[in-house]
């Protein structure tokens, strides 16, 4: 299926000059049907990516040839023009013979050596057409001639740039698509090894709790995942419990005590590729991380006295849900302003508010969502809005979106469930390939790249009621959906005291079953004490 897809070049859409578009892979199951199509698929997409920096190359040699022939054309019809001007005013206004006045005029003989001459009055002037040839021409068909070949020269490089820009957007689209087909041949092998060693029969895992220690797994929402496939909870192997085991004792013997409950561990092993010393390693940087900031601390009294102001310059909020019931976080780059943001709080500030918001995220946000659908969530939904971003201001905020994604990326992993940037610009994509260079291929392929027509595709994962209408949904808060941050985690039906707010109290609480729970039959943490 996708050999044939990619074969239909005389039917894909293309950009002005004729370079096609690349195919988008928005779901894998949708474009290949069986894993023995991977190895030509991937082959297919690395011979495309091959021919769009074959073209990027040749493309920016031509636009650099542009460049240094512009100047010289320039200077030509500049040359041309004065002379015609002279000849006007010689014989118009001056009433002078044409062999009057000579021009003396200096010249380039080499880098280092120039020469002066004398230009008598002429008609005609003789042009390098390139190959050893020159052609005489009237003053004015040598201006006429040059005015075109500038005009030429000025759309060419135009084109030159758009196609650069264009390409280098393809390229990243096919590095997405290839990274979201060879990650969905990692879960389906590791899913077939998976059912090749399982005691349970039939092609698919059932979904069951997965092995939880009630001394260290305290939850009071569902817990089986949404995501089914290897790894999630409910939906692990018995080598994969034996494995949060293995690494909870490792933590245990260095003296790790806290978060080491089941889903925490679970998330660090998928980010590891349940490689429990890279995971243990993780965790590890994790809590040193969090203690040299004093997370802890800074969850309970952080207050960001100058949120409203700061929000004037970029917005960053939660907002709702998406369809599957995940939070909704929405960052508004377009607005950013570094400048101005400094003169109102500090880096160091904006960085410590993003990391109390991740924990705010972790409890209440994602277990009250949680207990509304029923099923376990671990991750959120993003909206990253680029409409008035523009390469100047990509170097100006580098800094601080490196900072934010690093502790995004290195102590809250398997927090991002799908990505969506819209109103990418032109020339986005050479920006995204710096921030790519961050992030894992798993994470890459929940990206979707999206330009202003984003409303259709981005309104299939969120609800209309729940978008806000400044991205084409109907919902419009009292007070600004900026600052409203109404969710599940504010409706008192589903949400419960978070860690931060409360200490923890004595006792174990029950693991709850999840098919004995509906979405409204969650208890109350009271009732699931033992």
């Amino acid at each position: 299926m996708a050999d044939k897809d990619l074969k239909k070049k005389d039917l894909a859409p293309t950009n002005p000059r004729g370079i096609p578009y690349a195919p988008f892979v928005d779901k894998v199951e949708d474009y290949i049907s069986s894993r023995s199509e991977v190895e030509q698929t991937l082959k297919n997409f690395q011979e495309m990516i091959t021919k769009y920096q074959f073209m990027e190359t040749n493309q920016q040699r031509r636009a650099t040839g542009l460049k240094e022939k512009l100047p010289d054309i320039e200077k030509t019809l500049d040359t041309v023009l004065f002379l015609k001007r002279r000849k006007i005013l010689t014989l118009s206004l001056l009433k002078k013979k044409p062999d009057a006045d000579p021009i003396e005029a200096t010249f380039e003989l080499n880098d280092t050596l120039y020469a002066k001459a004398n230009i008598k009055y002429t008609d005609e002037v003789y042009l390098w057409l390139g190959a050893n040839v020159m052609l005489s021409y009237p003053i004015n068909e040598a201006e006429e001639l040059l005015t075109s070949k500038l005009s030429a020269a000025k759309l060419s490089l135009k084109n030159c740039e758009e196609d650069i820009d264009f390409l280098r957007e393809q390229i990243t689209t096919m590095e997405v698509a290839t990274a979201r087909v060879y990650n969905w041949d990692v879960t389906m092998r590791r899913k077939e090894k998976s059912e090749n060693t399982s005691l349970q029969e039939g092609d698919k895992a059932e979904a069951a709790p997965g092995k939880f220690d009630p001394k260290y797994d305290h939850y009071d929402f569902p817990v089986t995942s949404i995501n089914q496939t290897s790894g999630h909870p409910g939906f692990t192997t018995p080598q994969q419990d034996a494995k949060v085991h293995q690494l909870r004792t490792k933590l245990l013997q260095n003296g790790y005590s806290e978060r080491i409950d089941t889903l925490t561990l679970l998330r660090f092993l998928r980010a590891r590729k349940f490689d429990v010393a890279l995971a243990e390693k993780m965790f590890i940087d994790t809590e040193e991380w969090r203690k040299e900031i004093k997370l802890d601390d800074l969850t309970r009294n952080f207050e960001y006295t100058e949120k409203e102001q700061v929000f004037a310059f970029y917005p960053q909020y939660y907002h709702k849900t998406d369809k599957d019931g995940r939070p909704l976080y929405i960052e508004q780059l377009g607005k950013i302003d570094l400048t101005a943001l400094y003169k109102i709080t500090t880096p160091e500030r904006m960085l410590n508010n993003l990391a109390v918001e991740y924990e705010k995220m972790a409890d209440p946000r994602l277990p009250a969502c949680s207990r509304k659908s029923g099923i376990l969530h671990e991750n959120c939904c993003t909206i990253m809005d680029l409409k008035g971003v523009g390469l100047s201001k990509v170097s100006s905020v580098y800094s601080y979106v490196k900072q934010a994604s690093v502790i995004s990326q290195n102590y809250y992993p398997e927090r991002l469930g799908r990505l969506y940037m819209i109103n990418a610009p032109w020339g986005f994509s050479g920006a995204f390939s710096i921030v790519k260079g961050w992030l894992d291929p798993v994470t890459v392929g929940k990206i979707h790249i999206l330009g202003s027509n984003y409303q259709k595709e981005l309104m299939a994962q969120v609800p209309a009621e729940n978008l806000p209408k400044i991205f084409g949904g109907t919902c419009d808060c009292a007070g600004g959906c900026t600052l409203s941050d109404t969710g599940p985690w504010t409706d008192p039906l589903w949400t419960k005291p978070a860690w931060w707010q409360k200490a923890q109290e004595e006792g174990e609480e029950n693991i709850i079953n999840n098919d004995d729970i509906t979405p409204k039959t969650v208890p109350n943490a009271s009732d699931t004490k033992s």
